[in-house]
């Protein structure tokens, strides 16, 4: 299905069919027969924003822990913590100054749906004229300790409005001759309405990219999942018993989750598919002319560049 034409430190290249990638873990080109021009955007993930005051007032306690967490993931060099929040905005003044024509944000924005990091971040992306599209990651719509996974995440899409703006399942928008496809896997399913949505999608001939938080399960980033995790937490993964995936949330696949990932992998015109959730990079081909890119986190002010040209 593809041919590896090169392959370079820290640098390897594929061409498929029409579509040429090459990557770093902070980089991707993509070359595109028939793109009319260039286009760039900017993948984010994982930022985990954790800030929370009165306004939550019964989740304080319970968030506090979490808070610590990922308050404290980033120091300068002589230890200084930078928190989370700050973080965003340095990444968000970073976007600013590259002035992409996109903006992908996969999910773990925030680290629960409080009003205080649902302020913050809004606050700072509304500084920028870039279109961004969003999907949710776990966390997004999550505080700690809360039970019942897909109807928490439903109760909260309401409040992630300011960031999905009324399409929090699924969403296609088209432009610069790419279909730009968000889905909310989330729970590590997909319903049907969601599958269905992206079967018609993918019926066009338009080259299509793919956001969404949580990775597909590949062999090689299968192994190195597992070996972080101590279980393979990705999307559709054969393996994963029944006693971990409860662990994580995540429950047995549904006949709908397994159609998808049966779909992704095999469409002709999905060129690539951008997700987080695991908090490492990685690369890895996947389908008949596409590459999953997961980002590093945005905790540690990590983004990456996706420059489209034509071929």
């Amino acid at each position: 299905p593809f041919l590896q034409i090169t392959t370079l430190p820290f640098r390897i290249q594929y061409i498929i069919m029409r579509v040429a990638h090459s990557w770093t873990d902070k980089t991707a080109t993509i070359r595109l027969e028939g793109l009319a021009k260039p286009i760039r955007m900017v993948h984010i993930t994982d930022t985990h924003v954790a800030l929370i005051d009165n306004r939550d007032s019964e989740y304080e306690e319970a968030s506090q822990s979490s808070c610590e967490t990922f308050r404290t993931k980033r120091r300068t060099d002589n230890g200084k913590i930078i928190p989370s929040e700050m973080t965003f905005i340095e990444v968000i003044d970073e976007v600013r100054s590259l002035n992409p024509d996109l903006l992908a944000l996969t999910g773990d924005i925030i680290h629960f749906p409080s009003q205080a990091n649902l302020d913050h971040v809004t606050e700072a992306l509304s500084r920028l004229k870039t279109p961004i599209l969003y999907t949710a990651g776990n966390h997004d719509w999550h505080f700690p300790g809360e039970e019942g996974r897909a109807v928490l995440r439903e109760a909260s899409w309401p409040l992630l409005t300011p960031l999905h703006h009324g399409k929090p399942a699924f969403n296609c928008y088209t432009d610069g001759g790419i279909q730009w496809l968000t889905i909310d896997n989330s729970t590590y399913q997909v319903t049907e309405e969601q599958l269905r949505a992206v079967e018609d999608s993918l019926k066009n001939s338009i080259p299509t990219v793919l956001l969404m938080h949580i990775p597909l399960s590949l062999p090689t980033l299968r192994d190195v999942t597992q070996a972080r995790f101590r279980a393979p937490i990705l999307m559709g993964d054969p393996d994963w018993d029944i006693e971990s995936r409860e662990k994580w949330g995540a429950g047995n696949d549904l006949e709908s989750t397994l159609e998808f990932v049966s779909v992704v992998t095999s469409a002709r015109n999905l060129i690539a598919v951008f997700c987080g959730h695991i908090h490492f990079p990685h690369a890895d081909a996947m389908g008949p002319a596409s590459v999953q890119y997961v980002g590093a986190p945005g905790f540690e002010k990590a983004i990456r560049v996706v420059d489209f040209f034509p071929m």
